[in-house]
């Protein structure tokens, strides 16, 4: 390494070959699979499976999935009287505990299949986006030119297209996070069904919780198709100012 330079000629070589390499892999996305990726969620949104008429469909499958809980009746002694520890609940306490009140429920509450088939559907898609925004956040950051004085508009349209696909990425994960969560508060809900089986106000939410659910899964797929469509679009409108920030040639994505 001398004063002037990183690197040998040879290291050099190697990492602009690899710079070469990102940057036609990261265009061919931009070109070819960004377009494809918009017509695919497009196909996904208005299908049958994301379609408003499916919600009576997840209701029901919420429905099933609570059918295998099973009521326990409450055990009594042999001549009908509660047992011994319910008695003295009682005795002590003047009424049943909230907890006794009700028959027990074994069993367990399942899965809503509808809610997950299009969990497993777009989950991969969100990661999907989330590496694409890596990457063309990666190529927007290395076609940054040497700092120089003056003429710099192009590199501020370069530093925009950074912090729009970095906050759209920012986005795209929280959509993941969500999915994730919905699975913990469904637990929860269903883990108070079976204690307290005698409030319906919990069976009333799991079944408003899944309905919930596929409604924000359907405005997912919207939106992740609409994301591909905004950053296809602000990256072709401003394509030969973030690949030449400095340069007279103008240059576009779309031949």
């Amino acid at each position: 390494m001398t004063g002037s330079s990183l690197a040998s000629d040879a290291n050099k070589k190697l990492v602009e070959s690899y710079k070469d390499s990102f940057f036609k892999e990261v265009e061919k996305v931009l070109s070819d699979v960004f377009p494809r990726k918009i017509k695919e969620l497009d196909e996904l949104y208005k299908s049958d499976k994301l379609s408003l008429s499916k919600l009576p469909e997840v209701r029901q499958a919420t429905r099933r999935a609570l059918s295998e809980v099973v009521p326990v009746p409450e055990e009594t002694e042999g001549d009908g009287e509660p047992p011994p520890s319910l008695k003295r609940k009682r005795e002590n306490n003047g009424a049943a505990s909230s907890e006794n009140l009700g028959p027990k429920k074994m069993g367990k509450v399942t899965k809503n299949e509808i809610v997950c088939e299009l969990t497993a559907i777009l989950k991969p898609e969100i990661l999907e986006l989330v590496e694409y925004c890596n990457q063309v956040k990666m190529w927007i950051q290395l076609l940054i030119p040497k700092i120089e004085d003056g003429n710099n508009f192009g590199v501020s349209i370069q530093e925009e297209a950074i912090s729009e696909v970095s906050s759209i990425g920012e986005t795209v994960k929280v959509y993941y996070e969500e999915m994730s969560r919905y699975f913990v508060t469904r637990g929860k809900c269903a883990s108070k069904i079976l204690k307290y089986p005698h409030l319906e106000d919990y069976t009333g939410y799991l079944l408003e919780w899944d309905e919930t659910q596929f409604l924000h899964i359907r405005a997912i797929a919207r939106e992740l198709k609409m994301i591909y469509c905004f950053m296809f679009d602000i990256i072709n409108k401003n394509f030969d100012k973030i690949k030449h920030p400095r340069s007279q040639n103008n240059t576009s994505l779309i031949y």
